[in-house]
């Protein structure tokens, strides 16, 4: 009996050291400029990218990683959110539009940002906008290694912008 409880014992140690022994990776949250928290899951950020599988699983892009997109609206504000991710370090340049729909999409609004030599490139941006209308964000890339450039446009999800007695309603 005394053997068995001892056994029993020493196994509970050794998986208890396993368990608090083994590493788990830890991952900075992202700052960004307009304060609008995207991270606490108010946004849905859309995803366009290399690790798509296509025929034969072969990755869309040799340079771009993945487009995220994010709009958000909230007191008539709409918090934008963009991002270019690469495989390695690249030249990339970023142009986020917000649009508005009036019979067909118009620009209302366009931000540029770009980087050299990086891995990542962001535009976090807020624009007042007008209840009644429905937006979104229109993003186009461009990625260059110094060989070859990549180059694409991605279209976010639609958001629309509602009166405060609209929101109260629903």
């Amino acid at each position: 009996m005394k053997k068995f409880i001892c056994k029993k014992t020493t196994a509970l140690l050794l998986t208890g050291s396993l368990l608090f022994g083994t590493t788990v990776p830890a991952y900075a949250q992202e700052i960004m400029d307009s304060g609008f928290d995207y991270a606490a899951g108010n946004s849905d950020i859309v995803y366009f990218g290399g690790t798509e599988a296509l025929a034969e699983n072969t990755a869309r892009y040799a340079l771009i990683y993945k487009i995220g997109i994010g709009l958000t609206i909230e007191n008539h504000t709409a918090y934008i959110y963009s991002e270019c991710k690469t495989y390695e370090n690249c030249d990339i340049s970023v142009t986020a539009e917000l649009q508005r729909l009036d019979k067909d999409w118009k620009t209302i609004k366009t931000y540029k940002a770009s980087e050299s030599s990086s891995r990542l490139c962001s535009i976090d941006k807020s624009y007042l906008v007008t209840s009644g209308h429905d937006y979104r964000v229109k993003v186009t890339v461009s990625v260059t290694d110094g060989s070859k450039t990549e180059t694409d446009t991605q279209y976010g999800n639609v958001q629309t912008c509602y009166s405060l007695l609209e929101t109260e309603q629903q």
